[in-house]
């Protein structure tokens, strides 16, 4: 297996990074801390009570998501590099077979998580000496649900990665299947319930998909999913993720050939102009929607940078935004009726947790994949010297570039709306609550907006720029909750809501009374410190910005 010329050069081009150097100290530390916080103070051990769970258990869910975090972006940006930069058909009609290439690409990634994994191997023994835990029952389990993730969401960037046409591409498309594996593969169950049928058995099965199931049975904290009826463990995560990798595997190696791979570009269609023809009728009416098939001037009020965003980026074309803007209301709608039809027995306040958690998903998936583009997408190709040579101040290029993904953001903002609105309905003495909910989405959509923008300014390719946003806003607004999660112990009531308060979507489960958050009072103060986050990177990307528009 090590002979593999492949894996040989991946895994020793990645061990000599300084990235993963980086990224072996944070969960050695990270790890090690959350032990350190209830490591006993008389040298006791602690057989009969559940100290040692307390300290397992967010430290399990800390470990997956480092795994969520640091094992996609770069299965995600192998192949889609290595094609564009023409390497990818040299591979191909080499002696090396595709089973090959892919066997040493999938490997090297899974070796490396597997050493990040390891740097918690302390960590996890240091929990087994505290006692009230075992190593067949939680610290096997745990290592195997952590490799399984590892293998699957390795398989998941590479099949997405050849399929895409660039880099962040790819990027934003695996994060969007790994959150779709890992938290939207619950959503079935919760929309049907504890219903029987072929229907439910699909739900349940889907459901398996996630790891969220495994670790809270690993975790012995079943109790947290009980109510939504998810009964599965990691014996059936083990078992769907792998089938799921291995249809991945087939599916990708089958298209690793020069002949399928070869993409010529289309010669486009002989169309008539006659009247009454309907495909000219079509196209008359995609003019409306189609910010590329208008060619008029731009007025004076607008920015001609935020237009240049708009009719350039692909994601950010009007038509791209209603596709977008009607998915999100769809899935609004559902959640509403999910809302209407299930008050009776779960109560509004369990209903909106789902839906701002919902939100929260989609600023996470949106918002890095536009801001991080802003300014590395322009250093990589090539464009950023052309507009240092436009007669634009620094500020009218960055306002530009802001608000053409502040409007994005604030139209799927708009668009889970409804939700809250039958919330009111069903109880009116809710709308204050839902006002303040609303102003803590839009403190969390200025964070997403600003924190991407100032790392997009530090970095010069848009794949390390959007893998870095999405490792800092997954760190800071996921992170927390990891910590809510270990309340009680090893963190304080008062560490943990301190905390808390720079997460503007835990004021807003706060203003909700959703389980486990009644007793924080967040808001206004997370909506404070969140602004000044938001306006302290603002302040860091217009100086990073003037200084790159200076001449050399």
């Amino acid at each position: 297996m090590f002979n593999n010329p492949i894996l040989r050069r991946e895994l020793l081009g990645r061990l000599r990074s300084w990235k993963t150097f980086a990224a072996l100290i944070a969960v050695a530390l990270i790890s090690g801390g959350l032990v350190l916080l209830r490591w006993p103070t008389d040298a006791t051990l602690d057989v009969v009570s559940q100290g040692a769970m307390l300290v397992f258990r967010p430290l399990a869910f800390a470990l997956a998501l480092a795994v969520m975090m640091l094992v996609p972006p770069f299965p995600a940006t192998s192949l889609v590099t290595e094609r564009r930069n023409g390497t990818l058909a040299l591979l191909l009609n080499s002696p090396t077979t595709p089973l090959q290439i892919y066997w040493g690409k999938l490997t090297s990634n899974v070796c490396l998580a597997l050493i990040l994994i390891s740097a918690s191997l302390p960590a996890m023994a240091a929990c087994l000496a505290m006692g009230g835990i075992s190593l067949g029952d939680h610290i096997l389990p745990l290592i195997l649900v952590l490799f399984i993730m590892a293998v699957q969401y390795t398989a998941v960037g590479l099949w997405v990665s050849l399929r895409s046409s660039s880099s962040d591409t790819s990027l934003r498309m695996t994060y969007a299947a790994v959150l779709a594996l890992a938290v939207l593969s619950i959503g079935p169950l919760v929309w049907i319930g504890n219903l029987s049928g072929a229907a439910a058995w699909v739900a349940q099965w889907l459901t398996a998909l996630s790891p969220i199931s495994a670790l809270q049975h690993i975790s012995a904290a079943q109790a947290a999913t009980a109510s939504l009826g998810i009964g599965t463990g990691f014996v059936e995560f083990v078992i769907a993720s792998s089938v799921v990798t291995l249809g991945l595997a087939v599916i990708t190696v089958r298209q690793l050939d020069p002949l399928q791979l070869d993409r010529p570009r289309p010669t486009g269609k002989v169309v008539s102009r006659a009247a009454g023809n309907s495909p000219s009728l079509l196209r008359r009416l995609n003019y409306l929607v189609d910010p590329q098939q208008r060619k008029a001037s731009i007025p004076w009020w607008l920015n001609p940078v935020m237009v240049k965003e708009f009719r350039t980026r692909k994601f950010g074309r009007l038509h791209w935004l209603l596709r977008l803007v009607a998915l999100c209301a769809i899935i609004s709608l559902m959640l509403t009726v999910l809302a209407a039809t299930g008050t009776v027995s779960w109560g509004v306040e369990k209903i909106a947790g789902p839906l701002v958690l919902m939100q929260l998903a989609l600023m996470l998936l949106v918002g890095p994949s536009l801001g991080a583009t802003l300014i590395s997408a322009e250093v990589e190709s090539g464009g950023w010297e052309l507009l240092r040579a436009t007669p634009f101040p620094a500020i009218r290029i960055l306002s530009g570039k802001l608000m053409s993904v502040v409007w994005t953001m604030l139209l799927v903002l708009l668009a889970t709306l409804p939700g809250y609105a039958v919330m009111s309905t069903i109880q009116p003495a809710m709308s204050g609550q839902v006002g303040n909910v609303i102003i803590s989405l839009l403190v969390a959509v200025a964070m997403v907006v600003a924190i991407s923008g100032c790392v997009s300014s530090f970095c010069k390719t848009t794949a390390v720029a959007t893998a870095t946003s999405y490792g800092v806003l997954l760190s800071l607004f996921v992170g927390t909750l990891l910590v809510w999660l270990a309340r009680g112990k090893p963190f304080g009531p008062l560490f943990v809501e301190r905390l808390l308060r720079i997460n503007p979507a835990a004021a807003a489960l706060s203003e909700m009374n959703t389980p486990g958050f009644e007793q924080y009072n967040l808001a206004p103060v997370s909506w404070w410190v969140g602004g000044g986050i938001a306006v302290g990177c603002l302040i860091v990307l217009s100086v990073r910005t003037w200084l790159m528009t200076r001449p050399d």
